[in-house]
């Protein structure tokens, strides 16, 4: 057994250290520049809109994270090990994950503040961006659908948590008011903003609130509001209530970052989870589908190009926003592996595989209620522990479904530019109607078995958009060649494996998961062979 707090030293001198090295390299490549952003030059309040850096990063960092950062480290662990998992945490979040964000994001600015797909429509050609969105239009509605499903059941296992999600959507509105419209300090405001969240977070605990009807009943009901605060929220002014409340949440993160860390440092436990698992799951290519958000994630990709690149106020804020916001999403999910690793692995009344079977936030809120309890802190005890978590997890869910919801209308206006689209509520509908009947049916558990290949192949070709726009502009791409290379093998082989497998769609009957994988292969191969078309055209600057 390894010392916890040893993992934790390297990991955090390594992802740090290559804030300021590597990170430093790729903003040389990018060179930001002083002219106007797009959040000045387009400002129209609803989504361009100049923000403060640190709210800016707060959205960011609130909407990239969600819960990937957690379930896929600790699905990834059960299945692999710790030992391969942090390894690909540590190096994949610095070279991979960061560069591909911090880039999606300065593309984006740098070409008015358009997402992703319609880059790849200028970079590539038109067919490939078109295809592109309607991937990424899907694979959004089904965040929406999973996220309001899942925050839906945490509220519903945890009645404490009714009262500090109302209470801190109120407290966000409050702030961007006093920070936006009455000029006060962005500080002292904040810090009364916390010190409420943080009021009604007890307030929750004693009064817990649950609806008095049948289980099933609880969910649709819940589903229906989230989905419903999802659509209204994406319509509302970012600086109103999108910017302060994703930045109270991304404070919350930053301080549970520190309480983890140092309840690491302090309390010592052992990493009880072994250190390589050999079980029926290929190390290639599923370990590095599974862990996704917690190295690399196409997701943030849209988060970059969708909503933060329309609100930097300056390019110089990008490598703070952009590689920072990985970098600390790289120390959350190191964290995750930390704390569910101190849990004993299969005996014992509380250990990691029984805590699995309850569910992925059982296990997360058991592993930190094992360390931070485990400080002797008396206001601090397990079950305050555990709370504090799966609240912070359920704040990050909401924030990735609004911004979901917001990305998938500015996807289909941008890149369609049909007159309905341009349309802010009929953007919005097209995507909650669909989400809202996958979620109360229960009918999009089979499509989920698909999310982790489709969304690290929009990672993939978001890294192909990048480097074909890198090299038009004459810019070197050696630094691009082995990330998107690896992450478009990784990804078509992972398609394969759930295609060909003993218990793979083919055999098993599943045509439906059948056809959409050779769908995601032939969308892979083609745009692959439209990047390195490019990139032949332009090989003497690679």
């Amino acid at each position: 057994m390894v010392n916890a707090a040893i993992i934790a030293l390297i990991g955090i001198a390594f992802l740090i250290a290559n804030y300021f090295l590597y990170g430093r390299f790729i903003e040389k490549k990018i060179k930001p520049t002083n002219k106007k952003t797009p959040a000045f030059i387009n400002k129209d309040k609803t989504d361009f809109y100049p923000a403060n850096k640190f709210f800016l990063f707060g959205h960011h960092f609130a909407s990239i994270a969600g819960a990937g950062p957690i379930i896929g480290p600790i699905l990834a662990v059960s299945y692999f090990g710790w030992l391969a998992v942090s390894l690909w945490i540590i190096l994949g979040t610095i070279f991979i994950g960061a560069v591909h964000d911090y880039l999606s994001l300065m593309l984006s600015v740098r070409n008015k503040g358009r997402g992703i797909s319609r880059i790849s429509s200028d970079a590539l050609n038109r067919r490939s961006g078109k295809v592109f969105a309607i991937m990424i239009y899907l694979t959004l509605m089904l965040i929406v659908t999973v996220f309001s499903v899942s925050a839906a059941d945490s509220i519903i296992s945890q009645p404490s948590l009714v009262i500090p999600i109302i209470a801190i959507s109120i407290i966000a509105v409050i702030l961007g008011l006093a920070v936006y419209k009455f000029k006060k300090n962005p500080l002292i405001s904040s810090l009364i903003a916390l010190v409420f969240v943080f009021f009604f977070m007890w307030v929750g605990y004693k009064v817990p609130l649950s609806l008095p009807f049948a289980l099933q009943t609880q969910q649709i009901i819940w589903i229906t509001i989230l989905i419903s605060y999802g659509a209204i929220a994406s319509l509302i002014p970012v600086w109103i209530f999108l910017q302060p409340r994703d930045y109270l949440s991304a404070i919350q993160l930053i301080l549970f970052l520190f309480l983890g860390f140092a309840s690491i440092f302090i309390v010592q436990p052992n990493v009880n989870i072994p250190l390589i698992i050999k079980g029926n799951l290929p190390m290639w290519p599923i370990l590095f589908i599974t862990v996704a958000c917690g190295a690399v994630s196409g997701f943030h990709s849209l988060v970059a190009s969708g909503t933060t690149s329309k609100q930097l106020a300056s390019e110089k804020h990008g490598k703070f926003i952009g590689y920072g916001g990985m970098i600390a999403e790289g120390l959350l999910a190191l964290l995750v592996l930390l704390f569910i690793g101190s849990l004993a692995w299969n005996s014992g009344s509380l250990n990691f595989l029984d805590s699995l079977e309850q569910g992925w936030v059982i296990a997360f809120g058991n592993g930190i209620g094992n360390v931070v309890g485990s400080l002797n802190i008396s206001f601090l005890g397990f079950a305050i522990a555990s709370l504090i978590g799966v609240f912070m997890v359920n704040q990050f869910i909401l924030t990735s479904l609004d911004t979901s919801t917001r990305i998938s209308r500015l996807v289909l206006a941008d890149t369609f530019r049909q007159k309905i689209l341009k349309k802010k509520w009929f953007g919005v509908l097209i995507t909650v109607i669909p989400a809202y009947i996958l979620a109360i049916t229960n009918s999009y558990a089979n499509l989920w078995r698909l999310f982790g290949s489709a969304n690290q192949l929009i990672a993939a070709i978001a890294l192909i958009t990048i480097s074909a726009y890198f090299i038009e502009h004459k810019q070197h791409i050696k630094f691009l060649i082995i990330p998107t290379a690896f992450m478009v093998a990784t990804t078509v082989g992972a398609l394969l494996y759930g295609l060909f497998n003993k218990a793979g769609y083919i055999l098993t009957g599943n045509w439906l998961l059948s056809i959409i994988s050779i769908i995601l292969v032939v969308l892979a191969l083609f745009v692959s062979y439209e990047g390195f078309q490019v990139v032949k055209k332009y090989r003497k600057r690679i």
